[in-house]
């Protein structure tokens, strides 16, 4: 492996972690895992956390590429961003 490679993977790797370091973003990653997307209110309630914080761990998930938001008229969704997310998590 080239050192540019290693340090895009190791660049890659801390940047899943950084997304994954608050038990509130696990909770919310888990309730994902049921494969539907779910509003920014159905999160903060499965992560039992206030609507302005669920806000601020979902800009964290969708910008550690670990979930997609999909925009619908008013509404915006929210997903895993593939099921390589689902089975890392998994394992």
């Amino acid at each position: 492996m080239s050192e540019e490679h290693t340090s895009e993977l190791e660049t890659a790797l801390a940047g899943v972690a950084a997304a994954l370091a608050d038990p509130s973003r696990i909770r919310m990653i888990c309730a994902l895992m049921d494969g539907r997307a779910w509003t920014a209110t159905e999160l903060s309630i499965a992560a039992d956390i206030s609507a302005s914080t669920t806000s601020a761990h979902l800009a964290k998930l969708v910008a550690g590429k670990l979930i997609i938001c999909i925009p619908q008229g008013r509404h915006r969704y929210y997903q895993l961003a593939g099921l390589n997310v689902a089975e890392i998590i998994e394992k």
